[in-house]
């Protein structure tokens, strides 16, 4: 026993008792080397017990009983996988922990309560107990987000943002106090939402802890070293501010004679005790009217720590009589002013058996099933990847009732807060003041349930976020190291969107071996052509979100093809099976890229945008894209409000209007406007303009009077046939106007008889109707009859579009077993291929069209006869499309490409997916391209049309002999090749320079030298830095800014939680390049453009972007603006011409521009600068400051700013990839001393 001098009222303080390595027995310690140090303690408020915490999430009890003896153990389990943190300790033996991966309230025998658990990319920071209530606590991550969370019910209660990391937290009296990595106090206000009340920087390092009264805070922490800027030293003073005001400090408490404080606490009699790292406490008084505060000379204790041990732990209980200090060599001190000092104020012994000095498991060690006093805490349970056999599955599920009603999806997302009332604009997709339950509401909650049913089935099991799969182990990408990054100067080609082990091989192997089996019985599966379910890979795709956005989500999961899809998460997205259509109309393609690498000045130009597109879609290699500005500009025209060819802001269509008719007249609009804005490319020496040559015919329409006989012919062009619907019509509407067609495939159909698809293409290329229209000779409205018939058969490609059909009036008739149709064209198949039955036997009526799609046909052109006549013929595929068909015929057409519109369920929304005849002929067969998801499919799964669930849309046929396209095309790339011009970075322009006036900012003329900038800090690239582009060996910096058009849409729970529903929409506001190549101008930017926006824009995002209120808006900016199709078409030259491209964070860049870069030529810094062992990505902030030991985005972010420092860390980074430099050392040396600096600064560069 060990006592100090002096004395007190409450007696000496002396050293009782210790005990050593708290998990261990006494016996064994000495001879472990292994040692868990103490890093927190707690004394119980109602009970003897003392609870302590180690660094292997090990909590254990004690109880002081025989003072001479240590302290007895009563229990010992593990808490957490991480080392404890904070302990709090609370009324009936409950303990609430805090570690990095979990905030746990359990017992103190052991028995968990409830746990909350966050993941290893934002670990728990703090967390702090209401000591006023006791009932709730509050936790924080590294990302600075914070729950206030109900102890009683343990559940999150409030969602708070915290806006930075707390290392320490402090909820009492009606204040929550928060200290920062980077030393700053913030005091908020619980009862206001928790809002931001005072503030006040009190260290320049981290702040090591905190402890408050009613109106002071007490804080120890660091400060920045004198001679190294980054390692931090412990401040000597304890800072004292008043919560009422903490505009300036209060005197503080020096402690320079007895050490360097490193722990605080005050006791429930007001007394402030303040721990040194060397172990030494010592008690303050605490004097508020006086704001003095007094040592208490006879209340301290020294305790004899280790040689090389420190303090990690410190408390004083309850009643103040006992404190308890704890080393990091595993011993803790009880010290105590009395005898027989009492803990708590209950004073009652624990009702606890003793553990008999439990001995430390672990894995692999033997266990004995006859030890009585084995708790199975110490059993750790395995890592489990496979569903455990206790899982219940969705099948073994039955109906217990009325479930609640679901909220519709497009209120969630349009929620707007007003005085803590969420408003929403109504959708009106129900009526008024009604449930949406009615006779069928079973059936109903089922189908909207399968509708959102996981796509596990596609992806095998595999989770989409690419996070979620490294931290799993699920794919196996190549650690990015200096000799894997350069070679010979240049990175080698990484393919991050490598699909390993891709889920969608799996299934083609499947299909495969089905295919084998058609050809082993002569027969395909039903199951795979047609069935009453709607297969997974053709149902609506989904892109879901994590915390890291839409860059997580693993595309590659749901595309193993060289072809890339596009995603379906933009507005207007419905015409990505039409844009892919268009893509593989190679004469087309061909046309529209040649288009836009000229110097069109068109802002609105839809042909250039899908110029752009069909590029990057044909660069891509299999990447995700997306059709963002291409759908943008077709927003902006007015001809598509005018057609109805735009969503609403709920993303739906106009009413009465289909996704299938809408494709049709968009597909139209967008062969008229390319057949005009292309037409300058087309020789002017023939009749027609190349995509009117490419893609439909010319067609003659004859008009004849029946009172007068008087005949009028007009000529034009159809780039499209509409087929009539098979069910015809025998209304007064058609009688009148002449339907004769139409009623008699109206008789046919009530006969039985089934109606060809190429006789409805006959009847519709040869059209006889009746009009009524004004007749030039009678001076009157006649009804005149109409001819219109086609007089050239297609050199290129016919569209077919389809109609919709009606649901049968009668059920339909039964199917035989081989699944043959034996029903009219729009009765459904039967119950194999059917929809689902509802609960009360009735079958869904849907229309299907039962028959098949012709792989290939004839026209044949009759011009010897006076009307004309077009013949189509059915074409023997068994003979082989290339054989060219029948001699006779003038041209033989095969199947292309078909749009179809697909159901998810009987009452679902509609949506469309392509498939696309694979242009490779050495692999043949067919594609499917349903957004993101690319998939080869079978033959018979696109001609069948047999499915409730499908419908066909657009079908598209191509000529077999297309030698005078080839012919006319060739002509045009020759003069027109795909090459964009230097010139738009040697002499840059834009057409809004006309409507500006011009820059009115003054520039930093050390920027440029002696060159004067030509748009705003931009120098144009002279001859020989455009050579330089043109060779691909041109090397430069890149850094854009952006600005929020959309805030993101989320979903909010009743247990507190969220689910993002749409992340914020960015688009690009300014595009930063400077030059790497060396030289005078080396770092200096020769691109520096400011977009011109006239959408709406949401948030500024000022502070990050560096934009400003009308900076953006032509007449208000005081920048040189440039439209979007001129930034972008720089930067679709850079990367054409394979220059490198070095940045930071390239992949959210280049998404947001939309534009896809192959990954040879990038050079992104915050790839190469992150550990494989790490997952955390290093800010260029920080990456900046410690190669450069400066500070940049201090203030606002620039754009030209970000591009030179992340050309500065990369030329660092070769450095020492590359020689090794000795001063710094290799990238691996490099690497480990960025991740000691980066935890030690909690990531945040001081103050230089």
């Amino acid at each position: 026993m060990a006592t100090t001098e002096g004395g007190s009222d409450g007696g000496y303080w002396a050293e009782y008792t210790q005990t050593w390595n708290l998990v261990q027995s006494t016996e064994s310690a000495a001879a472990s080397d292994e040692v868990w140090p103490v890093f927190a303690a707690a004394f119980a408020p109602d009970s003897e017990l003392i609870y302590t915490g180690d660094s292997s999430g090990r909590l254990t009890t004690y109880t002081l009983s025989d003072l001479s003896e240590p302290l007895d153990r009563q229990t010992s389990f593990a808490c957490a996988q991480t080392p404890l943190h904070r302990l709090f300790a609370l009324h009936g033996n409950r303990v609430l922990a805090q570690s990095g991966d979990v905030l746990q309230l359990c017992t103190a025998g052991g028995r968990r309560i409830f746990g909350k658990t966050t993941t290893p990319n934002d670990p728990f920071t703090a967390a702090a107990l209401n000591t006023t209530t006791r009932t709730d606590a509050i936790v924080c991550t590294s990302a600075g987000a914070g729950s206030l969370i109900d102890l009683d019910r343990g559940t999150v209660v409030k969602r708070i943002n915290l806006e930075t990391s707390s290392v320490v937290l402090d909820l009492e009296r009606g204040a929550l106090t928060s200290a920062t990595a980077g030393g700053c106090l913030v005091v908020r206000d619980p009862r206001a939402n928790f809002n931001l009340v005072h503030s006040a920087s009190a260290f320049s390092g981290p702040v090591s802890d905190i402890a408050t009264t009613s109106n002071f805070i007490f804080a120890c922490g660091t400060k920045a070293g004198v001679e190294n800027a980054y390692q931090m030293t412990p401040d000597s003073v304890v800072r004292v501010y008043d919560k009422r005001n903490m505009s300036k400090a209060l005197d503080g408490i020096n402690c320079d004679t007895t050490g360097t404080p490193s722990k605080l606490c005050v006791n429930n009699d007001g007394c402030l005790w303040i721990c040194h790292d060397t172990g030494y406490a010592e008690a303050w008084s605490i004097d508020s009217p006086t704001h003095q505060h007094q040592l208490l000379g006879d209340i301290f204790i020294e305790p004899a720590l280790g040689e090389y041990a420190y303090v990690s732990a410190f408390c004083v209980s309850p009643t103040g009589h006992a404190a308890l200090v704890a080393d990091t060599d595993g011993v803790i001190h009880l010290w105590s002013d009395q005898e027989y000092p009492q803990l708590s104020a209950g004073g009652s012994d624990p009702d606890l058996l003793p553990s008999h000095e439990i001995p430390i498991y672990t894995r692999g060690s033997e266990l004995s099933i006859d030890d009585e006093y084995i708790s199975l805490s110490v059993v750790s349970m395995p890592q489990i990847k496979e569903p455990l056999l206790s899982r219940m599955d969705n099948n073994a599920l039955y109906d217990v009732g009325r479930p609640v009603s679901f909220v519709d999806s497009e209120i969630m997302g349009h929620l707007k807060k007003i005085d803590s009332v969420e408003y929403a604009p109504n959708p009106r997709n129900y009526k008024r003041n009604q449930q949406a339950f009615g006779p069928k509401w079973r059936t109903k909650w089922k189908d909207g349930v399968d509708a959102f049913k996981d796509d596990a089935e596609l992806t095998q099991g595999r989770s989409k976020f690419l996070s979620v799969q490294r931290h799993r182990g699920e794919q196996n990408l190549p650690a990015v190291t200096g000799s894997t990054i350069l070679n010979e100067g240049r990175v080698s080609s990484i393919d991050t969107n490598a699909s390993h082990g891709s889920p969608i091989i799996q299934q083609q192997q499947q299909q495969q071996q089905q295919q084998q089996l058609q050809g082993a019985t002569g027969r395909f599966p039903v199951d795979m052509v047609t069935g009453g379910k709607v297969p997974k890979q053709m149902q609506r795709m989904r892109i879901e979100y994590s915390r890291f956005g839409v860059e997580d989500f693993d595309f590659s999961l749901y595309n193993s093809t060289c072809w890339s899809g596009l995603e379906g998460n933009i507005s207007n997205a419905y015409a990505n099976p039409l844009l892919q259509m268009l893509f593989f109309m190679s004469e087309f393609r061909t046309l529209v890229m040649s288009h836009c690498a000229t110097d069109c000045s068109d802002t609105k130009c839809l042909s250039c945008q899908m110029g752009f597109l069909f590029r990057m879609l044909e660069t891509a290699n299999g990447t995700s894209c997306q059709a963002t500005h291409l759908l943008n500009t077709l927003v902006d025209r007015s001809e598509a409000t005018a057609l109805a060819l735009l969503e609403d802001a709920h993303g739906k269509l106009a009413d009465g209007a289909t996704y299938s008719i809408v494709t049709q007249r968009l597909l139209r609009f967008f062969l008229e406007q390319a057949n005009n804005e292309c037409a300058s490319l087309s020789d002017t020496r023939q009749d027609q303009r190349f995509v009117e040559q490419a893609v439909g015919f010319p067609q003659e329409t004859k008009a004849t009077c029946p009172a007068c006989s008087h005949t009028q012919l007009r000529t034009s062009h159809a780039f499209s046939v509409d087929l009539d619907s098979p069910q015809g019509s025998s209304g007064l509407a058609n009688l009148l106007a002449g339907g004769s067609a139409s009623v008699r495939r109206a008789e046919k159909m009530r006969s039985g008889k089934k109606t060809d698809i190429l006789e409805l293409l006959q009847q519709s290329l040869v059209r006889c109707d009746t009009t009524r229209a004004w007749c030039p000779k009678c001076k009157k409205f006649q009804f005149l009859s109409t001819l219109k018939r086609m007089t050239q058969t297609p050199d290129g490609y016919i569209v077919v579009n389809f109609p919709k059909l009606d649901p049968p009036l009668l059920p339909p008739k039964s199917v035989t077993g081989s699944g043959i149709a034996q029903a009219p064209l729009s009765a459904l198949a039967g119950s194999d291929h059917g929809p689902p039955v509802s609960s009360s036997g009735e079958q869904q009526m849907a229309a299907s069209w039962q028959t098949s799609l012709p792989l290939g046909f004839t026209l044949d052109l009759d011009r010897q006869s006076e009307d004309q006549q077009v013949h189509v013929g059915a074409l023997d595929c068994s003979a082989g499309l290339e054989d060219g068909g029948e001699g006779s015929a003038d041209a033989t057409y095969q199947l292309a490409a078909v749009i179809s519109t697909i159901r998810d369920t009987p009452r679902g929304a509609e949506h469309l997916l392509v498939h696309i005849r694979n242009p490779d002929k050495q692999q043949g067969g067919w594609l499917l391209f349903n957004d993101f998801l690319v998939q080869p499919v079978s033959e018979e799964s696109v001609v069948g049309l047999n499915d409730w669930w499908r419908s066909p849309s657009v079908a598209l046929y191509g000529s077999i002999d297309r030698q005078v396209l080839a012919k006319t095309l060739a002509d045009i790339t020759r003069r027109h090749p795909y090459k964009i011009s230097t010139r738009i970075l040697t002499n840059p322009s834009s057409v809004l320079d006309r409507l500006t006036a011009g820059s009115r900012r003054t520039y930093n003329s050390s920027l440029t030298g002696a060159y004067v900038p030509n748009r705003n800090h931009a120098v144009p690239l002279t001859k020989d830095e455009a050579a330089l582009v043109e060779s691909g060996d041109l090397v430069c910096a890149l850094d854009a800014e952006f600005v929020v058009l959309e805030a993101a849409k989320t979903e909010v729970f009743s247990d507190g939680t969220q689910r993002v529903l749409q992340p914020e929409i960015h688009t690009l506001a300014r595009l930063s390049i400077v030059r790497a190549n060396g030289g005078s101008l080396h770092g200096v930017p020769f691109i520096d453009d400011y977009v011109e926006i006239t959408r709406p824009i949401a948030d500024l995002a000022t502070k990050y972007s560096g934009i400003h209120a009308g900076d953006l808006t032509v007449g208000t900016s005081p920048y040189k603006l440039s439209t979007m199709k001129e930034v972008y078409k720089k930067l679709r030259l850079l990367v054409d011409s394979g220059c490198t491209i070095i940045g930071h964070g390239l992949k959210h860049d280049f998404r947001v521009c939309n534009i896809v870069v192959p990954a040879s030529q990038q050079r992104d810094t915050m790839i190469l600068f992150q550990s494989p062992q790490h997952i955390r990505p290093i800010a260029l902030r920080f990456l900046y400051w410690f190669f450069c030991m400066k500070n940049i985005q201090s203030g606002e972010h620039s754009s030209v700013e970000d591009a030179q420092s992340a050309l500065k860390v990369y030329e660092n980074y070769r450095r020492c990839a590359e020689t090794g430099d000795d001063d710094i050392g290799g990238i691996e040396d490099i690497l480990d001393q960025i991740y000691e600096a980066g935890s030690g600064l909690a990531w945040k560069t001081p103050d230089i």
